[in-house]
């Protein structure tokens, strides 16, 4: 750079050229008198030039750009902010003072986008009072830009009053709408002020058709980072609002994840809702149902008030996972209705309870299970609750599921579940014992499953090779079948506790292309991160940002979201 013309700052006619500029001036040019290119003082003076306005932006933004590179990104370098000092509030002024320069408006604020510089406040907040067919790219940048800007403690209300402003105004269905919603609702939650509270909760309650419910979803989302107490109410309306045009479409995986996260203050009023003393959830799920019953009588016949209500508030209370509702799930397994037992002891088995009750829950569980109805109901439900009891990794639960293997009065489908969640936690002994129950099962062609149960074989070698090794287990991680892999993460889940090696590999198995691995992987990672795991939060986090709207997030998300929550509120405890 000319240190000499840098000097002169906003000198344009230094007197070895006086005279030309005199003719210049008398002739009417004064295409000689401007500034340096990297004068940034003087190029932010012919900010207000309409003629230089566009060639001094453009001067900026190079003189911006090639410095913030050559400072490897460091916006806060002595030389990157020495160019935003000099140029900024010219900038802002500039963007402010000329609204009907709408190209160059638009320049001003993408380059505002790259300084993320509070002093540009203004300029972004007039950005955002956006006109349709005018300046939305102009409000999506200023949101854009606030969202990873450092807002000011006493600016925050203000920005948030913008930002809320902006997205009452929009009403219509357009891509741009659209675009901006997101912006909009991304920037309040980054600013992470509760002042963004009464602007997030309307967007994600309103029952709109211009606004597509992946924007509800967002909403939730964003509101659910603020953490609020006071929000608690409305997320338990999300539990059950859906999608007008398509019902399947829930947000109850975003509100368990918000609940949780809030934490003890969601306890009660979750209680509340078990005990059917929620008016709005009631009046919510029976829309629900008719809305469901509009494009499947069969599917909705089959649904009730108070068993769906139930459902969410006992999966809500296992996902929070205080001890306190140990003893009101207890009760809810004492329900007549088979659907509430089952869907309660399910929650039971995610709370952290001291050892003391793990007795007293295995009782429980047993129970509920002898209890589901007779048929292929009662089959698939006992087979659900297998599933859920070997995520506890209790080796006291082994003999359980042994005993329902070989229960040839048990429906095929139990006892393969069985032998399943026995095979996943086996060590190299209670291998051994899984073996010889197999080669006694009849074969195929005399009525029994000993070639079904035998398609576990991989899983007991592997624990004939690794036995309660963690290091061998780690190596599994790696195998190229999925299903050792999903033993490993059992094996890990059961003898890994508070293991660093360990909670980093399983977070790793978190992307894996498998849903299955996924899903263990995950649950073992709720088993052994005790005191949490940033690197588990960070990588659910990517995974919901790449994945939304995908249909492996969709299967994800419901174990996801709310072991993130737990993982963030017992990295919080300590």
């Amino acid at each position: 750079m000319n240190q000499r013309v840098r000097t002169l700052g906003a000198q344009t006619c230094p007197r070895i050229i006086l005279l030309l500029c005199a003719t210049a001036l008398l002739s009417g040019s004064l295409g000689a008198c401007h500034a340096d290119p990297d004068d940034i003082a003087g190029q932010a003076g012919e900010l207000n030039d309409p003629v230089r306005r566009q060639n001094a932006i453009h001067n900026i933004q190079t003189a911006y750009t090639n410095t913030l590179a050559d400072h490897d990104g460091d916006r806060q370098n002595a030389a990157v902010k020495a160019v935003a000092d000099a140029s900024v509030a010219a900038l802002s002024q500039t963007y402010t003072d000329h609204p009907e320069d709408s190209q160059n408006g638009l320049a001003i604020m993408q380059l505002l986008a790259e300084m993320r510089d509070p002093r540009s406040l203004p300029a972004l907040f007039e950005a955002l009072n956006w006109r349709m067919e005018v300046n939305e790219e102009h409000a999506i940048l200023a949101a854009q830009t606030l969202q990873y800007m450092d807002v000011p403690a006493d600016k925050q209300a203000d920005a948030v009053a913008k930002l809320a402003q902006a997205l009452e105004k929009v009403t219509g269905s357009r891509g741009d709408d659209n675009r901006m919603r997101i912006a909009f609702l991304r920037a309040l939650g980054a600013i992470g002020n509760t002042a963004a509270v009464p602007a997030l909760t309307r967007v994600m309650l309103a029952q709109d058709d211009a606004q597509p419910f992946l924007i509800n979803r967002l909403a939730a989302q964003k509101l659910g980072e603020l953490a609020d107490p006071a929000t608690v109410p409305s997320f338990i309306k999300a539990l059950f609002l859906f999608a007008s045009n398509n019902p399947a479409m829930r947000m109850n995986d975003v509100a368990d994840e918000a609940l949780v996260r809030i934490g003890r203050p969601s306890q009660a009023p979750l209680l509340a809702l078990l005990n059917g003393q929620n008016t709005d959830a009631n009046a919510i799920v029976t829309q629900y149902i008719e809305a469901v019953r509009a494009r499947d009588a069969n599917a909705a016949g089959q649904m009730s008030v108070s068993a769906l209500i139930s459902g969410e508030a006992t999966f809500a209370l296992g996902a929070l996972g205080f001890a306190e509702s140990f003893q009101p799930l207890v009760h809810e397994t004492e329900n007549e209705a088979w659907q509430r037992k089952q869907s309660a002891a399910v929650a039971l088995v995610r709370l952290n309870l001291p050892d003391s009750q793990a007795g007293p829950l295995r009782d429980v569980l047993k129970r509920v299970y002898a209890e589901m109805p007779e048929g292929m109901e009662g089959a698939a439900a006992r087979a659900q609750l297998i599933a859920a009891m070997r995520h506890l990794y209790d080796a006291a639960m082994l003999t359980f599921f042994l005993d329902q293997a070989k229960d040839h009065d048990q429906h095929p489908q139990v006892r393969l579940e069985a032998v399943t969640a026995y095979a996943m936690l086996a060590n190299k002994n209670e291998a051994r014992a899984l073996r010889a129950f197999i080669a006694s099962e009849p074969a195929s062609e005399d009525g029994g499953y000993r070639e079904n149960f035998a398609l576990n074989e991989p899983v007991l070698a592997a624990a004939d090779a690794c036995d309660e090794a963690i290091p061998c287990w780690l190596g599994k991680l790696a195998d190229p079948d999925k299903q050792i892999v999903t033993k490993a993460t059992y094996m890990l889940a059961r003898f890994g506790a508070d293991n660093a090696q360990v909670i980093a590999a399983l977070v790793g198995k978190l992307e894996d292309r498998e849903i299955e691995v996924r899903l263990a992987a995950v649950a073992a990672l709720d088993h052994v991160a005790t005191h949490g795991d940033q690197a588990a939060i960070d990588k659910i986090e990517q995974l919901r940002d790449a994945e939304e709207g995908r249909a492996v997030w969709n299967q994800f998300s419901k174990e996801a979201l709310p072991t993130q929550a737990r993982l963030r509120a017992r990295l919080g405890s300590h």
